[in-house]
This record gives structure tokens, C-alpha cells and sequence, in this order.
């Protein structure tokens, strides 16, 4: 394949360039980042609470004891004023749960990973979008650059079959097939210079870019030829890297220590708490004062509910189980498909740069043959059409197996 300038635009420059404006790759790491703030969150109940409160209380007379002594002419005790001012600092802290908190410190935990794994899936996702169309676009151009040079090819023969015509060596037939077969192929250079246009759109749209804009691209690398030595290795590194097997692992970690978390609020939860208030009161002998205490909460019968809340999370536990077990089968038939393809591809290319030799010749024997009057018009035209089909083969055979060695990276994790 040809060298492109020195300017034009690499895979991974492409690839750079998408995930700072994908919206998808964005909304996955925010998502990350909350999963983060929530493992925060969660470690953060290991911690005290402090609190300050404060208020003011206004009543409509002085609250009074019913209390009636006729000795001192006492009717009535006021023990708090109609109005006052109070303020608290407290604390609480747990000092046993069960297991409770730090369970769901490890469900946040995986959480996180999960979500680091989501966000890196979407980001070999991305790439793999853009590789795609990255070769869709080679590919567009190089078919339009034979659909190009097949249009000229036959002009230049209907303009000899016209010359001839005027001598008097050719038929009219001959003159009206290869204004025809020119016709055709204008109408094929006319789709191809469209795929082009259409390719380039879908292009600069991942890459955030005005979808009219030329794309001027790097040719691939030619790269390694497939073994068959690599097939066992490439399926086990998918089974062992691929994000959608992490992601799965670390929802099912974290669905069963969330159910852990869940079961422990059936066992008593003690906790500590204290503090220092002051309540304004000119009838107390002490307006203020630290308090703490250490406080028992225990579930004895709550009609099931922590148990089956409990046991809805480890079920659904054992579901992501079963779906990450269905997905390490499937990554595995997606290395195996795209190892063949790409095995496919490397021997398709070989047979095509045969057949474009053998094509080129066997257009120039037409031509000759046509030009000594021993071979009809058509023959020439099936010529350059099989010549033009030849070229087709090799550059499709070419970006097949670029894009299925692409594939076979993503499938096995290490695109």
C-alpha cells in the first residue's frame, strides 16, 4: 500500500482525539468518579458524627408543677422559664455492627472497580468504533481511487474503439458498448466518491469534528501474520482482561457484600454517643453539662424483611455470576471469529496479488489482440472489468485483515 504525507492524521492520533469529546467515555467517568464519592461516603460511617444544635423557645406562660403545699401558700411550682435559649454539641459513634459497615465499605469498594472497568470498556469500545471507521475510510478511498482509474482506463479505450471506428476498423457496436461500459463505470466512480463522503462523515462525527471535513488519514501498518500458535493465548487473555468480565465480577462482589451488609442488621448494632448542652433556666441549680451513654439496638422480629432483602441481593449475585460466565463464553467465540477472519484476510491477499498480475497481463494481451483484430470489443471491456475487480479484491483483502486484527486485539483485550 502507498505512504499517505507525513501530516495526515494516525489511528491513534484519532483514537487521542475521540476520547476528549465522546460523550459516552465523559458520562463513564462521572460515573466513576460518583462511585468513588460513594465508597467515601461509606467509609466515612466508620467515623464519629458531630453535632451542634441550637434554639430558641418561646412559651405562653411558665410551665408549672401541679404541686399544692398551703403551709408556704404554694400553689403551683414553675420549674422551666416561658422562654429560653439552648445549645448542644454531640457525637455518636458505632462501636459494634456486625460486620454492617465495613461490608458496605467492600460493597463500594467493588462498586468502584466496576465502575473503573465500565469506564475503560467504554474507551476500548470508542477506539474500536473509531478504528472501524478509520478503515472505513481508507477503504473508501483507496475502492474510489480504482473506481477513478478504472473510468479513465475506459475512456481511454473508447476513445481508441472511436478512432478506430472513424478508419474504419471497428463496428458501431463496438463504439455504442464502450460508451456504455464508460457509462457504467462514471455511475460506480460516482458511488464510490459518495462512500467516501459518507465514510469521512461518520469519521469526523466520533472524532467531535465538522462531518464535511476531509479526512486525510495514515495508511495502517502491514503488522504480523496470524499463527496458529497465538489462537489458545489470544483466548486466554481475553478471558483474563477483558473489562466486561471485570466489570461483571466486581457487580457480583459487590451485590454479595451488600447482602453480608444487610444480614448483619440482624445482629445488635452498639453505638456510643455524649456531648455537653446548655438549656438557660433560672430554676435548675446546673444549666449545663456533658453527658455520654453507650446505646443497644437490636431487631428481634421484623417480619422477615432484612432476611429477604438479604437474600434478593444474593440472588441477583448469582445471576451476574451466570451472565459473566455467558460472556467469557462469548468473548471466547469473538477472539476465535476474529482470529479466523484475520487468518482469512492474510491468505486472501496473497491469492489477490496473484490474480492482479495475472489481470494486468491478460488486459494488455486484449488490448493487443483487440488493436490486431483478433479479439471482439468485449473481450477488452471484461478485461479492464476483471482488471478493475482484481484491484477491488487486494484492497478489500488488505483492510479485512487490518480490521480484523483490530477486532482480534479488542477481543482479547488489548486494543
Amino acid at each position: 500500500m502507498c505512504n499517505r504525507s507525513i501530516a495526515s492524521e494516525t489511528l491513534a492520533q484519532a483514537w487521542a482525539s475521540a476520547q476528549q469529546v465522546d460523550h459516552t467515555v465523559a458520562a463513564a467517568s462521572a460515573r466513576e468518579s460518583a462511585a468513588r464519592d460513594g465508597l467515601a461516603a461509606a467509609e466515612a460511617r466508620r467515623l464519629p458524627n458531630v453535632s451542634l444544635t441550637a434554639g430558641y423557645t418561646r412559651l405562653q406562660s411558665e410551665p408549672t408543677a401541679a404541686i399544692t403545699i398551703p403551709a408556704l401558700h404554694l400553689n403551683g411550682l414553675p420549674f422551666a422559664q416561658d422562654e429560653a435559649y439552648s445549645a448542644a454539641v454531640s457525637f455518636s459513634a458505632p462501636l459494634f455492627t456486625a460486620g454492617r459497615i465495613s461490608h458496605g465499605i467492600a460493597a463500594a469498594g467493588a462498586v468502584t472497580d466496576a465502575a473503573r472497568a465500565a469506564s475503560a470498556l467504554s474507551k476500548q469500545e470508542l477506539k474500536l468504533a473509531v478504528a472501524e471507521a478509520y478503515v472505513t475510510v481508507l477503504r473508501a478511498q483507496r475502492l474510489n481511487g480504482v473506481a477513478a482509474t478504472h473510468v479513465t482506463a475506459i475512456a481511454r479505450h473508447a476513445d481508441d474503439v472511436e478512432q478506430l471506428y472513424k478508419q474504419g476498423y471497428a463496428a458501431k457496436h463496438d463504439v455504442l458498448a464502450s460508451q456504455v461500459a464508460l457509462a457504467d463505470a462514471r455511475q460506480q466512480a460516482l458511488q464510490a466518491a459518495n462512500g467516501v463522503a459518507l465514510a469521512s462523515a461518520a469519521y469526523n462525527r466520533l472524532l467531535g469534528r465538522a462531518q464535511d471535513a476531509p479526512a486525510d488519514l495514515a495508511e495502517l501498518n502491514d503488522g504480523e501474520e496470524p499463527s496458529a500458535s497465538q489462537l489458545a493465548g489470544l483466548i486466554a487473555a481475553g478471558r483474563a482482561q477483558r473489562n466486561e468480565l471485570s466489570q461483571l465480577g466486581a457487580q457480583e462482589t459487590a451485590l454479595r457484600r451488600q447482602s453480608d451488609s444487610v444480614a448483619a442488621q440482624r445482629a445488635p448494632q452498639v453505638g456510643l454517643n455524649g456531648g455537653w448542652g446548655k438549656l438557660q433556666n433560672r430554676y435548675l441549680v446546673e444549666d449545663k453539662g456533658w453527658w455520654i451513654g453507650v446505646a443497644l439496638k437490636w431487631e428481634l422480629f421484623d417480619g422477615g424483611q432484612i432476611k429477604r432483602e438479604s437474600s434478593q441481593l444474593a440472588s441477583n449475585a448469582r445471576a451476574v455470576a451466570e451472565l459473566r460466565a455467558d460472556a467469557a463464553d462469548k468473548i471466547e467465540l469473538q477472539v476465535r471469529q476474529a482470529w479466523l477472519r484475520w487468518q482469512e484476510a492474510a491468505a486472501r491477499i496473497d491469492v489477490a496479488r496473484a490474480a492482479l498480475a495475472q489481470a494486468d497481463e491478460t488486459l494488455d494481451l486484449s488490448r493487443e489482440r483487440y488493436r490486431a483484430g483478433l479479439a471482439p470489443n468485449s473481450e477488452v471491456l471484461d478485461a479492464e472489468t476483471r482488471r478493475a475487480g482484481a484491484y477491488a479484491n487486494r484492497d478489500n483483502a488488505w483492510y479485512d485483515r487490518a480490521l480484523a486484527r483490530l477486532r482480534l486485539q479488542y477481543a482479547s483485550g488489548s486494543l
